[in-house]
């Protein structure tokens, strides 16, 4: 099983995570809901037997085991019917949805009628039926971890899933030249992502039994440090070909700095983004320049709908910006909401903004989407330069 780290946020196929643990202080201890979550509900410790003793264990064992399971059967088939779209819409919805110090320790109707998400989310469940949920009071934290883990598992995977090539370095190159630096938090996640969909590479070692016995790593850590190692030096190599790319190719024309983002103006700015996003990657459709209910451009990509609010500032962007990028989200119907700006962002508009689940795009934010933007002008330049000496090539006499 594949689990990620609650501290970290790391990917790990450990029961204690190594990204957080010196490997010199390793123990063989089972994982808290606290220190990791499962991609799969039925390795969390609570439905899997604790030894009492070898006399306690030969007396009661078996019992206690088929209780267990039982309870997890009961647990996994009411989590699957209320999935979709109860649990995977919440996480989308709702900014904090694990428990807090301040949860009230009544359940139910109270007399000062404050309550939080969770708890009114739990009481939906329990109406649907999902009663284990009152008899274990942190199952329902553990089932919304789990949700948020595979939400991430399935974007990952339908981006990696552009990235397989032949051979193991080839798809490993492919992917690391996309997700930069995020290969080091992602690499347990790459190789479940192949071992699930049964791509073989002769470097890979997977350990089966892990699919079905908790505290058994797919891949053992010594093993993956060492695959760390070699994606460790690709992306070294990804960074002096593209520098090197960059001082041989560099066109001051084409080349777009911050400060000729600040030069344009409001319309200038949105036609810009239209270029930054389709370079990058993204399906892009443009607004009418008047009555755009708070939208400037929608982008779209693996099936999700973002609508962008864009403003060129010399000042700080404040509430408003973001209360039309909200408007804008609702009026659409689209999945997300985002800001893009050549400057900054105000406390009280950051403070809305993480409240209503709106992506704000800074002044240095947008300066790593401009050297995206510029390298993929480089790579372009190169491939057209290639394209024009290829014919060449072939007219060679033999």
């Amino acid at each position: 099983m594949i689990y990620q780290c609650n501290t970290c946020k790391k990917t790990t196929f450990e029961t204690n995570c190594p990204w957080c643990t010196p490997s010199s202080s390793q123990t063989s201890g089972s994982i808290t809901a606290r220190d990791l979550t499962p991609l799969d509900p039925s390795f969390y410790p609570d439905f899997q037997y604790k030894s009492k003793g070898i006399i306690q264990d030969f007396i009661g064992k078996k019992k206690e085991q088929a209780q267990l399971n039982e309870l997890l059967s009961n647990v996994l088939r009411k989590y699957s019917e209320l999935k979709k779209p109860y649990f995977t819409n919440f996480i989308h919805t709702t900014r904090d949805f694990t428990s807090t110090p301040n949860d009230a320790s009544t359940v139910g109707a109270r007399i000062d009628g404050t309550y939080s998400d969770r708890e009114l989310f739990r009481e939906v469940l329990i109406r649907k039926g999902f009663n284990e949920l009152e008899g274990l009071p942190k199952l329902l934290d553990k089932l919304l971890l789990t949700t948020a883990f595979n939400s991430i598992y399935s974007g990952f995977s339908r981006e990696l899933s552009r990235h397989i090539k032949p051979s193991l370095r080839q798809t490993l190159t492919s992917w690391i030249q996309e997700s930069g630096t995020t290969f080091r938090s992602d690499l347990s996640l790459f190789f479940y992502f192949l071992w699930e969909n049964n791509i073989q590479f002769s470097e890979m070692n997977y350990n089966h039994q892990a699919v079905s016995t908790p505290g058994t790593a797919l891949l053992a850590w010594s093993n993956l440090k060492s695959l760390l190692m070699h994606c460790e030096k690709i992306h070294f190599d990804i960074l002096v070909n593209r520098l090197g790319a960059q001082l041989e190719n560099f066109n001051p024309n084409k080349f777009v700095t911050m400060y000729l983002v600040d030069a344009m103006d409001g319309f200038q700015f949105e036609d810009f983004l239209v270029k930054i996003f389709q370079t990058i990657g993204y399906d892009v459709e443009e607004t009418k320049r008047t009555a755009d209910q708070g939208a400037d451009l929608f982008v779209s990509r693996f099936g999700k709908k973002i609508v962008i609010q864009a403003k060129n500032y010399s000042g700080s962007v404040g509430n408003s910006a973001v209360q039309q990028a909200i408007s804008a989200k609702a009026f659409y119907g689209c999945d997300e909401a985002m800001v893009v700006t050549n400057s900054y962002f105000t406390n009280s508009a950051k403070e809305l903004a993480n409240s209503a689940l709106v992506r704000l795009i800074d002044r240095a934010a947008l300066q790593q989407y401009l050297d995206d933007y510029n390298q993929k002008i480089i790579e372009e330049f190169e491939s057209d330069s290639l394209e024009f000496e290829l014919p060449d090539l072939d007219n060679i006499p033999t």
